[in-house]
């Protein structure tokens, strides 16, 4: 019975971790690759991930607060910029988006704005206030978008400053694309593995107890 407890116990665990795996569909959402390079980019540049469509970004690692890890990313370089990456999605899938921003506090002006582009439509346009926010206390805001329609199998994901200015744009860290959960999940796994380990764990810890009281 031992034997039983332990084994759902090491069965809930690995599935724990293989059920808390990101399903982040953007590479280097946090900009985190290069890890060594800091500087501006400029169109046709290699930044993992992304494609540098027009104007420059400026990759940030100490000058400013980053929302996580290490890096994040000044959407006006030189000047402003539009960046993309190609999505692998599912035609007729449905996809929230979510990301953090914030915008460079040393110059004007107070209000960044960033629009955003799925596979070539606006979603809008995002904007953060810098007023009383420095480099060290960036106040970071969560943004994002609920339910992208993917019309085909690679979808287009862009971001464009439109702040109006050079060098003191839109600060981005954190992009996340992940597939929507549906309302009416159909059980797969690890969603029915998991309550399937749940259920081996607690009864072989119910036989354990019950062959302990017996002896």
């Amino acid at each position: 019975m031992k034997k039983t407890l332990t084994l759902g116990i090491v069965l809930v665990l690995l599935l724990a971790c293989v059920g808390a795996v990101s399903a982040n569909l953007v590479s280097n959402g946090g900009f985190e690759s290069p890890g060594t390079f800091v500087g501006t980019f400029e169109p046709f540049t290699v930044l993992t991930g992304w494609n540098i469509d027009s104007g420059s970004i400026d990759l940030i690692n100490t000058y400013w607060q980053p929302a996580s890890g290490s890096y994040s990313i000044d959407l006006a370089g030189n000047a402003p910029a539009s960046i993309s990456q190609v999505l692998a999605t599912t035609p007729g899938g449905k996809y929230d988006l979510s990301f953090m921003m914030a915008g460079n506090p040393v110059g004007a002006p107070t209000i960044k704005t960033a629009e955003v582009f799925w596979d070539g439509v606006t979603q809008g346009t995002f904007t953060f206030d810098t007023t009383g926010n420095t480099l060290t206390s960036m106040g970071w805001v969560p943004k994002g978008k609920t339910g992208l329609v993917a019309s085909g199998s690679s979808t287009v994901l862009k971001f464009v400053d439109v702040s109006g200015t050079d060098y003191y744009g839109a600060a981005l860290d954190d992009i996340v694309v992940e597939p929507q959960q549906s309302t009416t999940p159909v059980p797969e796994f690890p969603t029915m593995a998991l309550p399937a380990g749940l259920i081996v764990g607690i009864l072989g810890a119910v036989l354990f107890i019950q062959k302990s009281k017996e002896n």
